[in-house]
């Protein structure tokens, strides 16, 4: 790819093309907990999570984002809802995942929500989540998780929400981009049978809109 600075990006909604580079976007999100749900394996993490992005529906599913490209290439994501479209999103996530992973994979998964549903605070009902925002290394430091976040907001806003809500890993370099933007840390959540299996410490930020 070649050099890409912010003014050669556009932001547009996202389609299901690209699926193995979003995946790998919605990893490093969150390198522990997709990690941990696809035994660190990097091409089931490509093939699970690309399948989900080609979805219509699901909570991976291409039709919760917005990316950012550059001469049409993908650059960049925010996949995010709201409460009702996140509850709505989980039944055919689950269904996908079942169709898509083999038995081990699928059961491995799903004891997740065992404890792992702990580590994610519920979203109120009147709050709009951000789920994954991410660039390419390339564009990194250029203003693109600024831009692609600011549309978040203003998405948010525009539909009548009052607040935006995100989780990250407590050293996620993603920190001091969220705080610049106005969001505050307001859960620090550890749940120890995690930390065992190398998922740190969790923080649920949120901002007034």
């Amino acid at each position: 790819m070649p050099t890409i600075s912010g003014d050669t990006i556009r932001l547009a909604p996202a389609t299901p093309d690209h699926p193995e580079l979003a995946a790998e976007l919605m990893h490093d999100t969150n390198p522990y907990v997709f990690g941990y749900l696809h035994n660190h394996d990097m091409t089931l993490v490509r093939s699970h999570l690309g399948f989900q992005w080609q979805q219509p529906r699901g909570l991976f599913s291409h039709s919760h984002c917005t990316v950012a490209l550059h001469d049409g290439q993908l650059a960049g994501i925010a996949l995010g809802f709201d409460h009702a479209t996140a509850e709505a999103a989980i039944e055919p996530f689950v269904e996908q995942a079942a169709a898509h992973l083999d038995e081990a994979q699928f059961a491995h998964l799903a004891s997740w929500f065992e404890v792992g549903r702990f580590i994610l605070p519920v979203v109120p009902d009147d709050a709009w989540y951000l789920q994954h925002l991410a660039a390419i290394p390339q564009v990194r430091g250029r203003g693109i998780g600024e831009r692609l976040l600011r549309a978040c907001m203003d998405r948010a806003r525009e539909q009548g929400f009052a607040s935006l809500h995100l989780d990250l890993y407590a050293d996620n370099p993603a920190l001091r981009l969220y705080q610049r933007a106005g969001l505050e840390i307001i859960v620090e959540t550890r749940v120890p049978p995690l930390e065992d299996k190398g998922i740190p410490v969790h923080y649920r930020m949120a901002c007034a809109l």
